[in-house]
């Protein structure tokens, strides 16, 4: 039972299932009849509910928030973007613009395309992987997520998992999906380059690229080890497969140069959403000029009536300048890591065995003595505890996603002022929920 009054959220649930599945327009908005809530306004790294409870945000929507909400620089270009006038059928500067930002700071990004989520970008990218190798089949890692085109919609079965009983399953997580898309992919672990290399001896003929977010951003963060992702692109280029690199989350947050910076490699194609624009609706497929070429009459169709409008590429624009210039990444990094140590601190006091997975911008917090190197080590961790965490946090006011495989996402806002309450909060709600364990 809350302490929180709910009951605005509660009286607009009930009028809005009547129009709307869930009384939502995404399956992750509903946490249930009686505990789903409506936001009335956000700033910096806070909410506001209908029933005026505040809320500091380690959810940030998933991780587009990387400055803060209602960011007055972001959104004056936003304000600007709209005299601009929307969208034409027809291109403006700022696509060139922008283009050359994220070339600058992401080398494989030789060309750019955009399109309006980050879904929309990964679909793209095999699409110009498939056209560009003239194979079908794909290969991704467990635990990897991708959006929820009917392509990516594939993992394994951790939740129902014996480990006795040889490897998981690999399931469609929706329903709809045709089972003949999952004849074309091949799920691997992370981080176990011989498995990959397995595979890739005996179906290289029929796989043309190979989907990874080498930090697990909807798992844990379990990250990739640099051996590993050096096995990864040599690899890919022995059998001649296209390395598509999700950078969906992990692109402008983990540094100026997302992930491939952080690992020293370069993709072969690679997307980027969340960070780009601090919350408005754009994404980027950008990659090799060699295959990005693919992109052309006669060749891969890719467009989009809403692609590249005004408003989310001059925000894209001016987040992208704010990133380049300022030291806003390292001040979401050492937040970060701050938060690590308190939290670490608080637990470690409270014998509860504990580690971090993931970059400090968006930690795994994993309840094990040992962190986690694949999916497949989800099992070992006590998840039932950390629900009950996070659900006594709610109740203090800190708001991180109930799910344990969600990371904990940072925005330059938070280094504000919201380190000490969130650690009070934490402490707070680990004594009640060790009380009710």
């Amino acid at each position: 039972m809350s302490k929180r009054s709910l009951e605005k959220s509660n009286k607009h649930f009930k009028k809005a299932l009547k129009k709307l599945p869930l009384g939502v327009t995404s399956n992750f908005r509903y946490w249930g009849d009686d505990e789903t809530i409506y936001i009335k306004r956000a700033s910096g790294c806070r909410l506001w509910d209908l029933d005026d409870n505040e809320y500091i945000d380690y959810r940030l929507a998933y991780g587009p928030y990387i400055l803060g909400y209602a960011d007055e620089r972001v959104d004056q270009a936003a304000r600007e973007g709209m005299d601009i006038g929307g969208v034409f059928a027809l291109a403006t500067e700022l696509e060139y613009e922008v283009a050359q930002k994220i070339s600058s700071m992401v080398p494989s990004a030789e060309l750019v395309r955009y399109s309006n989520s980050g879904t929309e970008a990964v679909m793209a990218a095999l699409r110009v992987a498939r056209a560009y190798s003239k194979r079908d089949e794909y290969i991704m890692i467990e635990g990897g997520y991708h959006g929820v085109s009917d392509s990516v919609l594939w993992d394994v079965d951790i939740d129902d998992w014996d480990p006795q009983s040889g490897p998981p399953e690999k399931i469609s997580s929706s329903h709809g999906v045709p089972d003949k898309i999952g004849d074309m992919v091949t799920l691997v672990p992370l981080n176990d380059a011989n498995k990959l290399e397995d595979v890739l001896k005996k179906k290289h003929g029929d796989i043309g690229a190979l989907l990874i977010e080498p930090i697990l951003g909807n798992c844990c963060s379990i990250s990739a080890t640099q051996e590993y992702m050096q096995a990864v692109r040599s690899l890919c280029d022995q059998y001649d497969v296209v390395l598509i690199i999700d950078e969906v989350k992990t692109g402008f947050r983990v540094a100026k140069g997302g992930v491939q910076e952080l690992f020293g490699i370069e993709a072969d194609l690679c997307t980027f959403a969340k960070s780009i624009a601090n919350g408005y609706p754009i994404s980027a497929i950008c990659g090799k000029e060699e295959l990005m070429r693919s992109i052309k009459y006669g060749g891969v169709l890719h467009g989009g009536t809403f692609t590249a409008h005004s408003v989310a590429i001059s925000a894209a624009n001016k987040t992208l300048e704010i990133l380049q210039n300022t030291d806003a990444l390292e001040t979401v990094n050492q937040y970060g890591i701050d938060l690590r140590e308190g939290i670490s601190n608080i637990l470690t006091k409270n014998d509860v065995p504990h580690c971090f997975t993931g970059h400090p911008s968006m930690s795994g917090l994993f309840l094990s003595e040992s962190a986690p190197t694949n999916a497949r080590d989800f099992k070992s961790s006590n998840y039932p505890f950390y629900e009950k965490l996070a659900e006594e946090l709610l109740e203090d006011g800190v708001l991180c996603e109930f799910d344990p495989r969600e990371p904990w996402f940072i925005c330059e806002s938070h280094a504000k002022n919201a380190l000490e309450p969130t650690l009070n909060a934490f402490e707070s709600a680990l004594e009640r929920a060790m009380k009710g364990d």
